[in-house]
Parts: structure tokens; C-alpha cells; sequence
């Protein structure tokens, strides 16, 4: 019996790469990587371990055709964040009149409707399609969210699928991604130590506010697999806690032997720093503070609701963020 194979749009990044380390383990599968340089040396370093690495454009709907070709299994995503620090679309966003965050938006839905394209083309070898994604946070805060663009962008590929390809809709479904833990390691949702000797970790919501967590280098591919077992159109949210950041400081607090304190900033701080990209972060806190980061969706299903909701025993663990901080070396922050 031939090899089933899984293709995996962007298998040098951390959720890609995550998928491909799982599945090339297991017997009977065979991965195939999509970059967009081959030649690079984590694109190398996979082929050295066997797994097969493709040249693929996300702006080049042929190309990812081909790539899907055959797949048994298709895991995507796209990438908001690669757009905000390309310089080509600083100048396109400068030459319009428009915040560079509008243009990674409008680059975001295109590759997205593009991965949509050639999945479609390929629908008949397809048994899932899944799209990494997250809510629409302007349609479920009923438009009171309008900056959270990261967010909505990708569930525009989501719709775009429902509508354009009823046959690969029926074989869909969904992974969106809690809050990285490993965020702390660019800066971001990390305590830093004050002149008193004590810790304080500031974010723009808060304290009290729960919101999902995930360790995405060890966990998305065993939430890929869980979603092979599970219906189509499942929407998981793969994260190994749900927590608050009083509680993410306690964790850290006692795993460090430090004091760690929680101090809620307000949202323009964000924008004066880093200014349309603090916006859409103080954007994205409001929304999570005041809608949930799920956005109050009850279709959403979490991993350990999994056997409830479906009478599924599910392969694998995920990581708690107890264990992801107790596992974590802090010694550049201590």
C-alpha cells in the first residue's frame, strides 16, 4: 500500500515545521514540505531527514497546484506578519496612503484564496483539507473590533472556501492557535525585573481575562493529527492551558523563585511604540479582554473536550503552559 501523503504549506516555520517533525515519524506517511527557497538551511536540513522539500510562491496559485499534487492530506497557513516587515509593501502601503498593517491584510487574503485555488484543484485525492486560521474578530464583536486584521484576514480564506468549493468545504476543517508561549522570546509577554528587584509583566487587558495558550514548535502537529480523527469542518482551538496572566505570572513567579507583579497598560501605549502594529496588538487585547480570544464562537472545541464532544480518543498530548514554563530556559530575562 502506497504512502499517504501530507503537504505542508510553510514546513521551515514553527507550525509547519511542528507538523513535519510528528508526521515523518509515523509509518505510512509521507511529508512534503512547501517553501519558498529549498535551498535554505532549514529547508536542507528537512530533506537530510527524508522528508521532501518543494519551491512553492504563495502568489503563484500554479505552483501550489502542482505541489498539492496527489496529497492525501493538506496542512496551510498564511503568514500576516511576514508582510509587515517586507520593505516592498512599506513602500506599496506608503505609495497608497495606507497603514502597512491594510496591505499585509490584502496580501494575506490573496495567498489565502490562492492556497484555497489549488486545494480545490486537488480535491479528489483530498480526505482533509485543514486550514490554519483564526476568528473573524469584526464580524463576532459585530463590528467593534476593526484593526485586528491578523485575525481577520485569515478567516477570509475560511469563508472564501465555504462559499467557492462546497466539495472541499465538506472536507475542511479548522486550527486556530492560542496565544505562543514562546512569544517572550521577541519581546513580547515577558516579565522584566524593576529597580525594586521585583518583576512585572505589562500587557494592554487584563489580568483576570482567561485566554488559551500553546507551546505551536511541540503541539500543532499532534492537534493536525487529532483533527484527521475528528469530523470535517471541526473548528479546534489547539492550546495546552486556559489561562489568565495573573495565573501566568504565579506560574512563572514560582518556577523563577522571583516575584512577578501584573500590571495592565492602556492600548495607546502600544501604538506609540510601535505604532500601527501596537495598534492592531491593542486591538487584538481589547478583543480577547471583551469577546474572549474565541470570540464567544460555540463552535470552537477545545482539546480536552475532544472526547466529550465526539467520543474520540485522541493520540498524543499537549503541553500545559506549567510545563511549558518549567521547561523553558529564562536565564536572559532573570
Amino acid at each position: 500500500m502506497s504512502e499517504k501523503i501530507i503537504a505542508i504549506v510553510g514546513v521551515t516555520g514553527n507550525q509547519g515545521g511542528s507538523v513535519a517533525a510528528l508526521f515523518s515519524q509515523l509509518a505510512g506517511w509521507q511529508v512534503r514540505g512547501l517553501t519558498r527557497d529549498p535551498t535554505k538551511p532549514s529547508a536542507t536540513a528537512l530533506q537530510s531527514q527524508g522528508i521532501e522539500v518543494v519551491a512553492t510562491d504563495l502568489n503563484d496559485t500554479e505552483s501550489l497546484k502542482k505541489a498539492f499534487a496527489g496529497a492525501t492530506v493538506i496542512f496551510a497557513i498564511t503568514d500576516f506578519w511576514q508582510h509587515i516587515q517586507d520593505p516592498s509593501a512599506h513602500a506599496l502601503a506608503q505609495s497608497r496612503g495606507v497603514t502597512i498593517n491594510e496591505i499585509a491584510y490584502e496580501q494575506e487574503v490573496r495567498q489565502g484564496k490562492n492556497i484555497v485555488d489549488a486545494a480545490a484543484a486537488n480535491v479528489e485525492t483530498l480526505t482533509h483539507f485543514i486550514l490554519g486560521t483564526l476568528n473573524s474578530s469584526k464580524k463576532l464583536s459585530k463590528g467593534k473590533i476593526t484593526f485586528n486584521l491578523h485575525f481577520d484576514a485569515k478567516w477570509e480564506a475560511v469563508e472564501y472556501c465555504k462559499s467557492a468549493y462546497p466539495q472541499l468545504w465538506a472536507k475542511t476543517s479548522l486550527l486556530q492557535l492560542g496565544i505562543f508561549a514562546s512569544n517572550w522570546k521577541s519581546g513580547m509577554a515577558v516579565p522584566r525585573k524593576g529597580e525594586d528587584g521585583r518583576y512585572k509583566l505589562q500587557i494592554a487587558m487584563s489580568g483576570d481575562r482567561n485566554f488559551p495558550m500553546v507551546d505551536v514548535n511541540k503541539d500543532t502537529g499532534t492537534f493536525v493529527r487529532m483533527l484527521l480523527s475528528l469530523p470535517p469542518n471541526t473548528n479546534l482551538m489547539g492550546c495546552g492551558s486556559l489561562l489568565s496572566w495573573n495565573t501566568y505570572c504565579a506560574i512563572w513567579s514560582r518556577v523563577n523563585n522571583v516575584p512577578v507583579d501584573f500590571e495592565k497598560i492602556d492600548g495607546s501605549v502600544l501604538e506609540q511604540t510601535l505604532g500601527t502594529v501596537g495598534r492592531e496588538f491593542a486591538d487584538m487585547f481589547r478583543y480577547i479582554e471583551a469577546f474572549g480570544y474565541d470570540g464567544g464562537d460555540e463552535g470552537v472545541v477545545y482539546p480536552w473536550e475532544v472526547r466529550e464532544r465526539f467520543g474520540v480518543e485522541v493520540e498524543g498530548k499537549w503541553t500545559t503552559v506549567e510545563e511549558y514554563v518549567e521547561g523553558e530556559d529564562w536565564s536572559s530575562v532573570l
